[in-house]
């Protein structure tokens, strides 16, 4: 239902097409919310998809449930152009679209600029880059591949503005889908960060408690990750390890669990936000992403951003990217190997002081850089230069 709420001048924001949200895709839903304490003026019209699903998990399952899905994106988003164009003054009309956005920018590439709304895009990674690259999903030198490449290039290339997570990516995307420069922005992700900073300091434990929140695939360094669990026995007394998470790269780690005493616990089911919240308040270090070069090096996913908030030490690779302007974080960091992972998990919990000391900055660091604050600032900037935009084409004769 359209929200009402108090304008402060801003142009109001209309929101659009079929959104993911929930644990897995907090981005847009946590957005709108930050937007609305700003005292910006949503009209909400999305087809929220259900909180817990996982579009990936979907998109391989059976025949029946593909052609839901795709039968979601295409023709909900085809109805939803069809809103945006025609069911309003399209002129003055700013819209936000969710991610995946494409779906919908791919319908309204086909429209004329001027007969469109401007278009702000939440394209947080590419559905290309995730669907071949990172799952394996298609083989890139098939036709499909190639297809569905070109369908994502149109379709950004629609948007007045494409929001992306880091500034490698933004690099990626640019040069990718030929974008232009200019529209496209590395801005901070939007998480429900209120009950994460309510997270209490932790309590000193032996051993350690060492946490990995994620997806087991190459990105988040599945094969470092197993290795880590298979040589976790031998140091059972420093350190423990809970996994939260599954993937198709889980296997290995499977395989693993059957063994007499393995050294780690493992949750594979999908948790609720507040389910994760809760694990986070009992663990002492959060293992962030061990995949090396290529895409893992152009992010820094949202599990890094809900442990920072938490107020915990976090232990990550050494190749990351942050949003434009963002300084380093108070993050330890080591080379995508397991052997440097465990060291530097031994040397943690040899100096329980450094874990203290390296979660509250965090905390600090998560509220200067990548809080609400930053939220707000960016899009009313971003908005204030649409209307500044609008009313210059305005005096054109």
């Amino acid at each position: 239902m359209p929200d009402h709420a108090p304008n402060t001048g801003d142009a109001r924001l209309h929101c659009a097409g079929v959104g993911l949200r929930g644990s897995g895709y907090p981005n847009a839903i946590n957005t709108l919310h930050r937007l609305r304490r700003a005292g910006i003026a949503i009209d909400d019209r999305v087809d929220w998809l259900p909180e817990g699903f996982q579009l990936w998990k979907a998109a391989r399952g059976p025949l029946q449930t593909k052609l839901r899905l795709y039968g979601k994106l295409l023709i909900g988003n085809a109805l939803a152009a069809a809103r945006l164009c025609f069911g309003r003054s399209s002129a003055h009309t700013i819209a936000y679209i969710p991610y995946p956005a494409v779906f919908l920018l791919w319908w309204l590439s086909w429209v004329p600029r001027r007969w469109r709304p401007k278009l702000i895009a939440d394209a947080y990674i590419s559905v290309w880059d995730s669907m071949v690259r990172d799952r394996g999903m298609m083989a890139s030198e098939r036709l499909s591949s190639r297809l569905l490449k070109r369908f994502e290039g149109r379709a950004l290339r629609a948007a007045d503005a494409v929001l992306v997570d880091t500034v490698a990516n933004r690099g990626w995307m640019i040069e990718a889908f030929g974008l232009d420069p200019d529209a496209v922005h590395a801005i901070p992700l939007a998480i429900d960060d209120a009950p994460l900073l309510d997270i209490p300091p932790r309590q000193a434990s032996s051993p350690l408690r060492v946490i990995f929140i994620g997806t087991f695939v190459p990105l988040h360094g599945a094969d470092v990750l197993t290795e880590v669990a298979r040589k976790a026995k031998q140091h059972a007394s420093r350190f423990t390890l809970h996994f939260i998470g599954d993937g198709q790269n889980a296997a290995p780690l499977e395989q693993l669990l059957a063994e007499d005493s393995p050294a780690f616990t493992w949750e594979r089911a999908w948790l609720s936000h507040m389910q994760i919240v809760e694990r986070l308040a009992q663990c002492d270090v959060c293992l962030g992403v061990f995949g090396g070069s290529e895409k893992a090096a152009r992010v820094l996913p949202f599990k890094l951003y809900l442990a920072l908030a938490a107020g915990r030490c976090t232990l990550t690779q050494r190749h990351f990217s942050l949003p434009e302007s963002v300084p380093d974080p108070p993050m330890e960091t080591v080379e995508a190997n397991p052997d440097h992972v465990i060291a530097h998990l031994l040397a943690l919990a040899d100096d329980p002081a450094r874990v203290d000391r390296t979660g509250a900055d965090a905390r600090a660091f998560y509220l200067a850089t990548l809080g609400e604050q930053a939220t707000v600032r960016f899009w009313k900037q971003l908005l204030a230069s649409f209307k500044g935009d609008s009313k210059s084409r305005a005096k054109t004769p």
